[in-house]
């Protein structure tokens, strides 16, 4: 079994992944990409192989969430299983001493940080990226106030808190990738 979803193994896609195979086969491979469309908009090279998808998928590239994934690639993607578990907690955190005033979130998390914003002072510009964890590097790297992340992959500076943690059950989907019907 040759599943493919998001990575990089920091990932909760990554994590939800590695239990399925554990729990199904205990065998397979995992083949992580960098964001969930480069399967998506490759799925004939990938035939045979699966898909791994939160249901709260949500593009950072394209205006496309899972809904569009599951009844757009209704001929190539059939869904074989679902199963659902608590994801690690995510943490929204708040740098004091930002460079700029910016926060990172993925697409599919940027309702908690939105109403986080709208219980606060704070006025940021909103960037998105394909995943919680690259989102985490990206406030690092730019000097961020605000990110929401993974709790277990921060590590927290001394003009860093936490502000908001967060526990979140998802629901998985796996599909199994079939060859395009002419």
């Amino acid at each position: 079994m040759i599943i493919h979803t998001l990575g990089p193994a920091e990932t909760d896609s990554c994590e939800a992944a590695s239990d399925y195979l554990r729990h199904q086969c205990d065998k397979g491979t995992l083949v992580l990409h960098d964001s969930f469309e480069s399967v998506i908009n490759h799925l004939d090279a990938f035939v045979g192989d699966f898909l791994l998808i939160p249901a709260a998928f949500k593009s950072s590239r394209r205006n496309i969430d899972w809904a569009d994934v599951h009844y757009g690639c209704l001929e190539q993607l059939k869904l074989v299983d679902c199963f659902h578990g608590q994801l690690d907690p995510l943490v929204l955190v708040r740098r004091k001493d930002a460079a700029h005033a910016i926060a990172y979130t993925h697409p599919a998390t940027a309702a908690l940080l939105k109403k986080y914003l709208q219980n606060s002072d704070r006025s940021v510009e909103i960037r998105y990226t394909d995943s919680k964890y690259l989102a985490y590097q990206n406030y690092r790297l730019n000097h961020a106030q605000l990110v929401v992340t993974n709790k277990k992959i921060i590590s927290l500076g001394e003009q860093e808190t936490i502000e908001k943690t967060y526990a979140v059950d998802m629901v998985w989907c796996v599909y199994k990738i079939l060859k395009r019907s002419r």
